[in-house]
Protein backbone atom coordinates (compact mmCIF):
# COMPACT_ATOMS: atom_id res chain seq x y z
CA UNK A 1 0.00 0.00 0.00
CA UNK A 2 1.46 3.76 -1.05
CA UNK A 3 2.61 6.12 1.82
CA UNK A 4 0.76 8.93 2.57
CA UNK A 5 2.24 11.90 2.10
CA UNK A 6 0.06 14.54 3.68
CA UNK A 7 0.50 13.95 7.12
CA UNK A 8 4.38 14.86 6.38
CA UNK A 9 3.01 17.98 4.44
CA UNK A 10 0.86 19.25 6.75
CA UNK A 11 3.43 19.29 9.09
CA UNK A 12 5.74 21.10 7.14
CA UNK A 13 3.35 23.61 6.76
CA UNK A 14 2.63 24.14 9.81
CA UNK A 15 6.27 24.14 11.45
CA UNK A 16 6.40 27.07 8.21
CA UNK A 17 3.62 28.76 9.88
CA UNK A 18 5.33 28.59 13.28
CA UNK A 19 8.94 30.09 11.52
CA UNK A 20 7.06 32.63 10.10
CA UNK A 21 5.26 34.04 13.19
CA UNK A 22 8.56 34.15 14.71
CA UNK A 23 10.46 35.92 11.94
CA UNK A 24 7.09 38.43 12.27
CA UNK A 25 7.20 39.05 16.06
CA UNK A 26 11.26 39.61 16.07
CA UNK A 27 10.95 41.86 13.41
CA UNK A 28 8.18 44.19 15.37
CA UNK A 29 10.93 43.81 18.02
CA UNK A 30 13.72 45.07 16.25
CA UNK A 31 11.39 48.10 15.40
CA UNK A 32 10.12 48.74 18.47
CA UNK A 33 13.97 48.62 20.01
CA UNK A 34 14.59 51.13 16.98
CA UNK A 35 12.00 53.67 17.95
CA UNK A 36 12.67 53.36 21.57
CA UNK A 37 16.57 54.21 21.02
CA UNK A 38 18.04 57.18 21.81
CA UNK A 39 19.10 59.39 18.25
CA UNK A 40 22.59 58.19 16.80
CA UNK A 41 25.59 60.19 18.13
CA UNK A 42 29.02 60.67 16.30
CA UNK A 43 32.05 61.86 17.59
CA UNK A 44 33.57 62.79 14.19
CA UNK A 45 32.07 62.69 10.83
CA UNK A 46 34.66 63.20 7.64
CA UNK A 47 32.81 64.12 4.31
CA UNK A 48 33.91 66.22 1.17
CA UNK A 49 30.71 67.49 0.47
CA UNK A 50 27.69 68.17 3.05
CA UNK A 51 24.23 69.55 1.29
CA UNK A 52 21.54 70.13 3.28
CA UNK A 53 17.84 70.31 1.29
CA UNK A 54 14.58 71.71 2.35
CA UNK A 55 11.87 68.72 2.61
CA UNK A 56 11.01 69.26 -0.82
CA UNK A 57 14.59 68.51 -1.56
CA UNK A 58 16.06 72.37 -2.69
CA UNK A 59 19.27 72.56 -1.55
CA UNK A 60 19.23 75.90 1.12
CA UNK A 61 23.21 75.34 2.06
CA UNK A 62 26.29 73.47 1.44
CA UNK A 63 29.31 73.01 3.56
CA UNK A 64 32.57 71.59 1.04
CA UNK A 65 35.81 71.05 0.76
CA UNK A 66 37.77 73.14 -2.23
CA UNK A 67 37.62 70.08 -5.04
CA UNK A 68 34.13 70.31 -4.10
CA UNK A 69 32.93 73.81 -3.41
CA UNK A 70 29.91 74.41 -5.93
CA UNK A 71 30.24 77.14 -8.86
CA UNK A 72 27.87 80.33 -8.08
CA UNK A 73 24.39 80.35 -9.26
CA UNK A 74 22.21 83.18 -9.48
CA UNK A 75 18.85 83.39 -11.60
CA UNK A 76 19.42 79.79 -13.19
CA UNK A 77 22.73 80.98 -14.52
CA UNK A 78 26.28 79.19 -13.33
CA UNK A 79 29.19 81.67 -13.23
CA UNK A 80 32.91 80.69 -12.96
CA UNK A 81 34.97 81.90 -9.60
CA UNK A 82 37.73 83.84 -9.82
CA UNK A 83 39.49 81.22 -6.93
CA UNK A 84 37.62 77.97 -5.60
CA UNK A 85 38.06 78.40 -1.61
CA UNK A 86 36.70 75.93 0.44
CA UNK A 87 33.92 76.88 2.70
CA UNK A 88 29.94 77.43 3.07
CA UNK A 89 27.12 78.28 0.16
CA UNK A 90 24.23 79.73 1.42
CA UNK A 91 20.88 79.54 -0.99
CA UNK A 92 17.66 81.13 -1.01
CA UNK A 93 14.22 79.08 -2.13
CA UNK A 94 14.98 79.44 -6.02
CA UNK A 95 18.49 78.08 -6.04
CA UNK A 96 20.14 81.62 -6.06
CA UNK A 97 23.56 81.87 -3.56
CA UNK A 98 22.72 84.57 -1.26
CA UNK A 99 26.25 84.74 0.74
CA UNK A 100 28.86 82.34 2.20
CA UNK A 101 32.00 81.64 3.82
CA UNK A 102 35.17 81.27 1.78
CA UNK A 103 38.52 80.21 2.87
CA UNK A 104 40.82 80.57 0.28
CA UNK A 105 44.71 79.23 0.06
CA UNK A 106 46.95 79.98 -2.27
CA UNK A 107 50.80 80.59 -2.78
CA UNK A 108 49.77 84.22 -2.75
CA UNK A 109 48.46 84.02 0.09
CA UNK A 110 45.28 83.24 2.32
CA UNK A 111 42.06 85.34 2.31
CA UNK A 112 39.34 84.23 4.44
CA UNK A 113 36.04 86.32 3.84
CA UNK A 114 32.06 86.14 5.09
CA UNK A 115 29.63 87.57 2.70
CA UNK A 116 25.99 88.21 1.85
CA UNK A 117 24.57 89.30 -1.17
CA UNK A 118 22.04 91.55 -2.97
CA UNK A 119 20.17 89.96 -6.29
CA UNK A 120 23.13 89.98 -8.66
CA UNK A 121 26.09 91.04 -6.52
CA UNK A 122 27.97 90.83 -2.60
CA UNK A 123 26.47 93.79 -0.31
CA UNK A 124 28.61 93.38 2.55
CA UNK A 125 31.75 90.86 3.54
CA UNK A 126 34.37 90.75 6.37
CA UNK A 127 37.45 89.76 5.27
CA UNK A 128 41.45 88.95 6.20
CA UNK A 129 44.04 88.78 4.13
CA UNK A 130 47.31 87.14 4.95
CA UNK A 131 50.65 87.90 2.97
CA UNK A 132 52.45 84.55 1.15
CA UNK A 133 55.09 85.31 4.12
CA UNK A 134 52.27 84.31 6.09
CA UNK A 135 52.32 87.96 7.81
CA UNK A 136 48.74 89.56 7.84
CA UNK A 137 47.66 92.36 5.44
CA UNK A 138 44.32 93.33 6.11
CA UNK A 139 41.49 92.62 7.79
CA UNK A 140 37.68 94.43 7.88
CA UNK A 141 34.35 94.81 6.76
CA UNK A 142 33.20 96.17 3.17
CA UNK A 143 30.00 97.42 1.91
CA UNK A 144 29.40 97.98 -1.68
CA UNK A 145 27.12 99.79 -3.84
CA UNK A 146 23.56 98.21 -4.53
CA UNK A 147 22.69 97.85 -8.02
CA UNK A 148 19.16 97.23 -9.43
CA UNK A 149 18.36 93.98 -9.61
CA UNK A 150 17.36 93.66 -13.16
CA UNK A 151 21.21 94.44 -13.88
CA UNK A 152 22.67 91.16 -15.26
CA UNK A 153 25.10 89.55 -12.95
CA UNK A 154 28.65 90.28 -15.23
CA UNK A 155 26.83 93.82 -16.08
CA UNK A 156 26.79 94.39 -11.97
CA UNK A 157 29.84 92.98 -11.08
CA UNK A 158 31.68 95.91 -13.59
CA UNK A 159 29.09 98.22 -11.66
CA UNK A 160 30.50 97.56 -8.18
CA UNK A 161 32.16 99.73 -6.04
CA UNK A 162 32.96 99.65 -2.25
CA UNK A 163 31.01 102.70 -0.55
CA UNK A 164 32.03 101.69 3.00
CA UNK A 165 35.32 100.31 4.55
CA UNK A 166 36.23 99.47 8.17
CA UNK A 167 39.68 97.99 8.34
CA UNK A 168 43.31 97.45 9.77
CA UNK A 169 45.23 97.91 6.92
CA UNK A 170 49.13 97.18 8.01
CA UNK A 171 48.09 98.62 11.06
CA UNK A 172 46.69 101.45 9.98
CA UNK A 173 43.16 101.74 11.77
CA UNK A 174 40.71 103.15 8.79
CA UNK A 175 36.88 104.46 8.27
CA UNK A 176 36.33 104.83 4.29
CA UNK A 177 33.49 106.21 2.88
CA UNK A 178 33.46 106.71 -0.81
CA UNK A 179 30.99 107.80 -3.33
CA UNK A 180 28.87 106.30 -5.57
CA UNK A 181 31.64 105.97 -8.03
CA UNK A 182 33.75 104.37 -5.43
CA UNK A 183 36.28 106.93 -4.79
CA UNK A 184 37.09 107.72 -1.16
CA UNK A 185 35.81 111.00 0.03
CA UNK A 186 36.24 110.66 3.48
CA UNK A 187 38.79 109.40 5.00
CA UNK A 188 39.08 108.80 8.87
CA UNK A 189 42.45 107.41 10.08
CA UNK A 190 44.74 106.52 13.12
CA UNK A 191 48.03 105.06 11.81
CA UNK A 192 50.45 102.94 13.05
CA UNK A 193 52.26 105.72 15.16
CA UNK A 194 49.48 106.56 16.75
CA UNK A 195 48.65 109.93 14.78
CA UNK A 196 45.06 110.64 13.84
CA UNK A 197 43.96 112.43 10.83
CA UNK A 198 40.03 113.30 9.48
CA UNK A 199 40.29 113.95 5.50
CA UNK A 200 37.68 115.50 3.01
CA UNK A 201 38.02 114.55 -0.55
CA UNK A 202 36.86 116.03 -3.99
CA UNK A 203 35.74 114.00 -6.35
CA UNK A 204 39.54 114.16 -8.46
CA UNK A 205 41.13 113.15 -4.85
CA UNK A 206 42.53 116.27 -3.38
CA UNK A 207 42.31 117.25 0.24
CA UNK A 208 39.92 119.75 1.20
CA UNK A 209 39.78 119.79 4.57
CA UNK A 210 41.79 118.07 7.07
CA UNK A 211 42.63 117.83 10.89
CA UNK A 212 44.98 118.13 12.50
CA UNK A 213 46.19 120.91 9.34
CA UNK A 214 49.69 119.18 8.21
CA UNK A 215 52.28 120.58 6.00
CA UNK A 216 52.95 116.88 4.45
CA UNK A 217 49.54 114.84 4.21
CA UNK A 218 49.34 111.62 4.00
CA UNK A 219 47.75 109.99 0.72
Amino acid sequence: MPHDPMPRLLREMRLLRLYAGALTLAFVAVLLTAFKAPDPHFERLSVERLDIVDADGATRMVLANQQRFPPPMLNGETFKRAVTPAGLVFYDRKGNEVGGLALTDVEAGKISALAFDNPNMDAIGLMTRIGADGEPISSGLQINQAVPSHVKVLDAAKQATRRIAIQNDRNDAEILLADASGKDRIRLRVDRAGDARIEVLDADGRVVFSAPEAATRTP
